[in-house]
C-alpha cells in the first residue's frame, strides 16, 4: 500500500513538472527555482532579495536552475525571470503589481 502511494506522487509530481515551464524546490535551508524553456539562451533571476539585480541561471539538461540560500528572517520573496531579454513572469498562486506596473509573483515558505 505505501509503495501505491509513494508511486502516485511520484506520477503526480512528473506530471505536474512536465507541463510546467516553472517550479521551485525548497529545503531546509536553500530555494531552488527551475526553468523549462527549450527556446532559452540566457535565464535571468531577479527578487527582492538581491534588490532585482539579475543573476544567471545555470543550464542542466532541459532546465535552467537558479539556488539560493533561504533567508532566515524571511517568510516571502518576490520575484521574476528575464528569459532571453524579456520578462516572464512564471505562474504562481499570488502576485502583486510591482511599481512600473508589471507584476512580480511571491513565494511564501
Amino acid at each position: 500500500m505505501m509503495k501505491l502511494k509513494l508511486s502516485a506522487i511520484i506520477i503526480l509530481f512528473l506530471a505536474i513538472t512536465a507541463c510546467s515551464k516553472h517550479y521551485v524546490k525548497q529545503s531546509e535551508d536553500s530555494l531552488s527555482f527551475y526553468y523549462n524553456g527549450k527556446d532559452a539562451d540566457k535565464v535571468l533571476f531577479y527578487s527582492d532579495m538581491n534588490d532585482f539585480n539579475g543573476k544567471k541561471f545555470k543550464k542542466s539538461g532541459e532546465y535552467w536552475i537558479y539556488t539560493l540560500n533561504k533567508p532566515a528572517d524571511l517568510n516571502e520573496i518576490k520575484f521574476f525571470y528575464k528569459v532571453n531579454g524579456k520578462v516572464y513572469i512564471p505562474e504562481c498562486e499570488m502576485k502583486i503589481k510591482d511599481d512600473f506596473g508589471g507584476k512580480l509573483c511571491i513565494l511564501e515558505f
